[in-house]
């Protein structure tokens, strides 16, 4: 009888005989194969030399983690408020981002995020605008029931090299 999925406890050889048993190779200790676990790290690696980014959105002045739709079309000041070039933010040869949108129960939906500006580089006031600007579209042409107001945007994190997906929640 051959069976149908492997098996390390089928021998099909009458003449083989096994020095050890199923038991004796579980409590053998592992070898490790590295000095650094890249399966326990926080953020996943995109390559050897680069990790996948995260930017996140905080008002000025405030405790607060976070703006809310309403806020960041509204142009609110963000604490933080840097420069970022297309090549930093692995943007395509147009010079455009891929943000990509999940929310629970609606079809997930990609945009795309153009990333110029005057001097070639985008500031993150202007990024979370646009990021917001994206997500609106997304709740309304879904038709969410949920008020922008309530709607907080807390990052972008890049989860691919060039798609970015905004991290979201609702008070």
């Amino acid at each position: 009888m051959v069976p149908l999925v492997y098996d390390d406890e089928y021998y099909d050889d009458p003449g083989y005989t096994s020095s050890y048993s199923a038991s004796s190779r579980r409590s053998r200790r592992l070898r490790r194969t590295s000095t650094f676990d890249r399966s326990r790290s926080s953020t996943p690696f995109l390559d050897s030399f680069r990790r996948l980014m995260t930017l996140k959105f905080k008002p000025k002045g405030t405790h607060r983690s976070g703006v809310s739709l309403t806020e960041a079309l509204d142009n609110i000041r963000i604490s933080g408020d840097k420069t970022y070039s297309p090549r930093t933010l692995n943007a395509d040869s147009r010079g455009n981002l891929y943000m990509r949108i999940i929310w629970s129960g609606y079809p997930t939906l990609t945009y795309e995020v153009p990333i110029d500006g005057y001097d070639g580089r985008i500031s993150l006031q202007t990024l979370m605008r646009r990021v917001a600007r994206g997500c609106l579209h997304f709740v309304q042409s879904r038709g969410i029931p949920i008020h922008p107001d309530r709607i907080i945007l807390h990052s972008i994190e890049e989860v691919t090299s060039g798609t970015w997906q905004p991290v979201l929640t609702v008070e």
